[in-house]
């Protein structure tokens, strides 16, 4: 039965203090249907080897899980299991054999019959039992009366355990009732809730349960179109809340107050959906931070798949069916699981309305998409959404080609990973509509477009890790004034480089949050221009790294960076700071004391030990 609790009570069992000590090695893999041999045996690998890996080969990648399970106490989970089909797990079974004596494998299936097939022994089978009308009652409580006075709780009590009765003793279906009831003020809007016509449903249209529909047709359109948009992902995929709302935002589905920023939106109607329990197995930062990722249970992705059935579609490229024409019309979101390292699939063409493609190559990297980005480009223009994101090792897309500009309905391109990309061509300053462009780990990359301010909607340049192959940065940077993410800003002194940026450039972009690397500023010398930036404005700003590392610098004689630095300084609300190679022994102290929410700093690469003497003098608070 779905939704009473069987990855939870796994991973109470897997997170356990006791469990965590009593074995070498504890792994979690998320199966889900189908059984993917050489994805759940990729992943075993990976948790050994503490990095992606960019393997291919069944019979090698079970043969190096062999050599790393050989004499270790390893936990194995693997969740949510649905194959019969014994000889899928056969051979990975076998390549686990030698882990040493007390090793466990622990699975969570819905059926019995998949569990004893896979090799459970009957007496260590744990079937889970619903919860009593009490336990759900206090689960449902929990959720739907927080907050509220004892008046206001007795007023509602008898209506709230009939609701509860409703639940049939699943833990989800109390989760997601009690969400739905904390924002029903009134009896009569809990009433409401009770007297629904959807518990009448017929019992073939009941699988998903009538609690999603009830809790699903109460939110705004907004929110519906967010928690249906997820659909598009795979199951069990880690959802990264800040990419999460950027997708949102490129849907068009964030459409607050004419006040409120996009973002902001996104985030409250993120934190709606976790109170509807439409999200779960939350990941922060830090311990005080918010959420940072999360997932959906598999029943709510199921159920937001129905809800979606002709737009959201899954195609894996080894050959699937052809589609009928009428479908095509009306499919808007697909997601393109790449099994073999074989260009686009010529089927993709057929969505001519087609307004978001996710291409998964966690399989195969991205090199083989080249030859079919011109034809894409050409014909699925009214793409919103294009994730071109590549695996972290292997070969990859090396350019882009200049149709990228008829994409103008685009306003989010990911080419994360795309470790040979070597410039965008200028065309991508067409992208008028452009909202998020991520380049994180494009560490080839050695310029932006000169007419990158003409891409004035910008508001997201994701561009870690490009810091030590960039150049410069384009002049027109300046220009993005609704950029609120620049990660690295790479620094040039004036009179170098006439279509560079220089630190002054960074005046204008007032919104800039979150965090902001400097690199570059061993070359700087011009203290006018570095005071033009006007840190100290940018608000938002919780995290500065400033850089002055120099190869050639290192060999020559330093130079007095306290004036450059002075020059720089950051806003009030910064959190953390991090100095790179700086060349001078001491530090301003009116420069540190106006920092008083600072609780990090980092000190590396420095050319002078006596500066952390200067530290030592100032208290931080």
């Amino acid at each position: 039965m779905g939704g009473i609790g069987k990855t939870t009570l796994a991973q109470l069992v897997y997170n356990h203090n006791d469990v965590e000590c009593h074995f070498d090695k504890r792994i979690w893999i998320c199966v889900s249907d189908p059984f993917d041999e050489i994805r759940i045996a990729k992943e075993i690998l990976e948790a050994f080897k503490g990095e992606a890996l960019n393997l291919v080969g069944k019979d090698y990648i079970l043969q190096q899980i062999h050599s790393h399970v050989l004499g270790k106490k390893i936990l194995l989970v693997l969740d949510d299991v649905w194959t019969e089909d014994e000889t899928k797990w056969e051979q990975l079974k076998n390549s686990l054999k030698f882990c040493s004596l007390g090793s466990r494998i622990l699975i969570t299936t819905r059926k019995e019959r998949v569990a004893i097939i896979m090799g459970t022994s009957t007496a260590n089978l744990f079937s889970l039992h619903t919860l009593s009308q009490e336990e759900c009652w206090s689960l449902l409580t929990h959720r739907a009366f927080y907050g509220r006075t004892r008046e206001e709780c007795e007023n509602l009590a008898d209506i709230g355990r009939k609701i509860a009765e409703k639940c049939q003793g699943l833990p989800l279906a109390a989760k997601i009732l009690g969400g739905l009831l904390r924002f029903k003020r009134t009896r009569e809007q809990s009433q409401s809730v009770l007297d629904s016509e959807i518990w009448g449903l017929e019992e073939a249209e009941r699988d998903l349960l009538p609690h999603l529909y009830l809790s699903y047709y109460e939110l705004p359109l907004a929110l519906k179109q967010c928690i249906s948009y997820c659909a598009v992902f795979l199951k069990d995929k880690i959802l990264n809340k800040d990419e999460l709302i950027k997708l949102w935002m490129a849907q068009d589905y964030l459409k607050g107050a004419q006040c409120e920023e996009m973002e902001i939106v996104g985030e409250e109607y993120f934190d709606k959906l976790v109170m509807r329990s439409f999200l779960q197995d939350f990941k922060r930062f830090e311990l005080d931070s918010g959420i940072t990722e999360c997932k959906m249970h598999d029943i709510i992705h199921d159920f937001a798949q129905l809800l979606t059935k002709d737009e959201c579609l899954m195609l894996v490229n080894n050959g699937f069916e052809e589609l009928r024409v009428d479908s095509c019309e009306k499919v808007r979101h697909v997601t393109l699981i790449r099994k073999e390292a074989v260009p686009t699939d010529p089927n993709i063409y057929c969505f001519k309305k087609l307004r978001s493609l996710l291409v998964d190559s966690s399989n195969h990297d991205t090199s083989s998409l080249s030859t079919s980005l011109p034809k894409l480009f050409d014909q699925l223009t009214c793409l919103r959404t294009l994730n071109l994101s590549n695996t972290l090792f292997g070969n990859s897309i090396e350019e882009l080609p200049d149709q990228i500009g008829k994409l103008v309905h685009l306003r989010y391109l990911n080419l994360k990973h795309n470790r040979k990309l070597k410039k965008l061509p200028e065309s991508v300053c067409e992208l008028c509509n452009l909202q998020t462009l991520n380049l994180t780990w494009c560490d080839s990359l050695e310029e932006l477009p000169c007419g990158i301010g003409k891409v004035i909607n910008l508001r997201h340049l994701e561009n870690e890790q490009t810091e030590l192959s960039l150049r410069a940065m384009p002049k027109g940077i300046g220009s993005l004034t609704n950029l609120q993410t620049l990660k690295v800003f790479v620094a040039m002194d004036t009179g170098i480089n006439s279509k560079a940026s220089t630190l002054g450039d960074l005046r204008n972009l007032m919104h800039l949050r979150g965090q902001l690397k400097i690199s570059g500023l061993g070359v700087v010398c011009d203290v006018a221009e570095a005071k033009k930036a006007e840190l100290q404005n940018k608000k938002g700003l919780r995290s500065l790294i400033l850089d002055f590392t120099d190869s050639k610098r290192l060999l020559l004689e330093t130079k007095d960076d306290v004036r450059l630095l002075e020059a720089l300084q950051p806003p009030p609300f910064l959190e953390k700071l991090e100095i790179w190679g700086y060349s001078s022994p001491t530090i301003s102290r009116n420069w540190m004391m106006g920092l008083t929410k600072l609780r990090h700093v980092s000190l590396g690469f420095l050319l002078s030990f006596e500066l952390f003497a200067s530290f030592g003098k100032i208290a931080i608070p």
